[in-house]
């Protein structure tokens, strides 16, 4: 009787085999957090209420193993700091327990965090999610854009924080494609990320959010800089080669909207410095970052708070001390004179503080050992810090759920997804040996 041959596992069923549920689990936020991020409304809370489900449901498991703190003090450090400084702002501003959400989420991310310690996500689902997460933001500004008549897509929340995710997503993307290793599929993957990184282009174009664009001034030569020491030449020229022509391809598309949004933004520049107008998209922010500035100099350890800082601007404008287009946001559109004014410099360091401490978490380091996927995951991560500090000359980019969202998940998720399996047991107590390569 002549036997029947074997068919080989299916994608999915080869990156599910051999997991438990909680690892299961951990996998599937990996891929739903950046998957429906931009897509749908609060898209991010699906693949954070799973992960924060899991750690509950596990918390008995992993809730007296130990963690490597040497990695993770600074990490841990940061995030309580933010929270307790967010925390101390709701309370003094609002004399409540009211306005909680946002110091929660800082504190809600460390049960997650020692989650995926203990049963780390693969890294192809962060990949994957990743690449839909890009690709279908793209189709979702295209929609808007085309069949809805936007002048600017958001998605389902505002251009800005649409448009500045949806580029950092791109240029993940384009990490993976550019580090993805040889062997099966590795085409289909490469496409698949190629895809995410010209979508997520496409959304961030659209979103005509011209300040995400500063970011790529920091991303760019940092990410140059540290690919070259991993792919070859040849392979980084490729890829950068690709990202420069759909980047002119796009803007060739958009020419006219583009160009009137870069021209416009010069003239209001010039109208402001001249006149001092500042009833438009650029005189506004320097309106806004003048007054927040002087608010902070005359508070300079705690600032206002929240509720002071409205309280104050309101009084600058009744005494005609600052234009009236100040009271339109209750941020001042840059994440830094911001914080500085509600919360001082003790504020700003815990903002810096968060960005510093995920580059040192990531930062590459001698002796140690990664798979292909898991070095594109870490160069991936790096750019997160680096992408916000450029989002963040332009916009309070973590003033908004969508951006702490983003960035303490998503930080927490490559973290997990860099351990190796067996982390989660006994032998991630043994050190690697001391011939591994750096990284490469």
């Amino acid at each position: 009787m002549q036997s029947t041959p074997e068919q080989a596992p299916s994608p999915t069923a080869a990156l599910l085999a051999g997991m438990s549920p909680a690892e299961r689990a951990s996998s599937l936020a990996a891929f739903a957090f950046p998957a429906l991020s931009l897509c749908l409304p609060s898209g991010y809370s699906w693949g954070a209420t799973l992960l924060l489900l899991a750690a509950l449901l596990t918390s008995r498991h992993w809730w007296h193993r130990p963690a490597d703190w040497t990695q993770l003090r600074w990490l841990v450090a940061a995030v309580v700091f933010m929270g307790m400084d967010w925390l101390i702002d709701a309370l003094i501003s609002q004399g409540s327990w009211r306005g909680l959400d946002k110091p929660l989420k800082y504190f809600l991310a460390l049960p997650c965090l020692f989650f995926v310690l203990r049963y780390p996500p693969r890294p192809r689902a962060l990949w994957a999610g990743l690449a839909v997460g890009a690709s279908l933001s793209g189709l979702v500004s295209l929609y808007q854009y085309l069949v809805q008549g936007m002048w600017r897509t958001e998605g389902f929340t505002n251009a800005i924080q649409y448009g500045n995710l949806s580029l950092l997503m791109a240029i993940m993307c384009l990490i993976g494609a550019m580090t993805w290793p040889e062997g099966p599929r590795r085409l289909a993957w490469r496409l698949a990320l190629g895809v995410g990184m010209v979508l997520g282009l496409v959304a961030s174009l659209l979103s005509q959010a011209r300040g995400g664009w500063l970011s790529l001034v920091f991303i760019l030569p940092v990410l140059v800089w540290l690919v070259r020491r991993y792919i070859p030449l040849k392979r980084l020229l490729v890829a950068l080669g690709a990202l420069g022509l759909s980047l002119v391809l796009l803007v060739a598309a958009m020419g006219p909207t583009l160009l009137h949004r870069l021209t416009l933004a010069v003239d209001e520049v010039r109208e402001y410095e001249t006149t001092g107008h500042s009833d438009n998209s650029v005189g506004q922010r320097l309106a806004h970052w003048k007054a927040a500035w002087h608010m902070g100099l005359q508070r300079p350890l705690l600032g206002w708070t929240q509720a002071g800082y409205e309280q104050e601007k309101q009084r600058l404008v009744a005494a005609g001390e600052a234009p009236a287009v100040v009271l339109v946001y209750g941020h001042a559109h840059n994440e830094f004179v911001d914080v500085f004014a509600k919360r001082g410099l003790l504020g700003l360091f815990s903002v810096l503080g968060l960005y510093a401490a995920v580059l040192w978490l990531f930062w590459p380091r001698l002796g140690q050992a990664l798979s292909p996927e898991r070095q594109g995951l870490q160069l991936a991560a790096l750019m997160m810090p680096l992408a916000y500090l450029g989002f963040g000359l332009t916009q309070a980019f973590l003033g908004h759920n969508s951006g702490t969202m983003f960035y303490l998940f998503m930080t927490l998720l490559m973290y997990g997804a860099l351990r190796p399996p067996q982390a989660a047991g006994p032998a991630a107590a043994t050190p690697p040996p001391a011939s591994a390569s750096p990284m490469a």
